[in-house]
């Protein structure tokens, strides 16, 4: 996704947002759902940027003390889930964000293939 479209989305969503906030002033209810689930999307779309650009030694290691931190505090399902859900993103969407980088189109047009050090130049010359 490119930086024009996610600003246009953001955008978007900022609006809607705050069409929603304005509905919501007189129902307090309302107000705090919508709270939580702006809270939500912001907490998944960093969760998704972090497991894209993570590593897959430090993925490992965040998915072993998720699982040990979850049988401490008796939260084995919760650990297993979110340690399996994260190795399937990291399988499925690193994949599609390695093809986008490695595509031509992404490539600018005037990228020189060879760069010349300048002690080369100077040799030549």
């Amino acid at each position: 996704m490119n930086f024009e479209a996610h600003n246009q989305t953001e955008h978007q969503a900022q609006q809607t947002s705050n069409e929603q906030n304005q509905q919501a002033k007189n129902n307090p209810v309302l107000e705090f759902i919508l709270n939580v689930t702006d809270a939500g999307k912001y907490i998944w779309q960093h969760y998704m940027e972090w497991i894209i650009d993570v590593s897959w030694g430090k993925l490992f290691l965040a998915c072993l003390l998720t699982l040990i931190i979850g049988g401490i505090l008796s939260i084995h399902t919760l650990a297993n889930w979110l340690v399996i859900g994260s190795l399937l993103l990291k399988c499925f969407i690193g994949k599609e964000d390695q093809v986008q980088a490695t595509s031509p189109q992404t490539q600018p047009v005037n990228d020189v293939s060879e760069k010349v050090k300048p002690d080369e130049v100077h040799q030549e010359n």
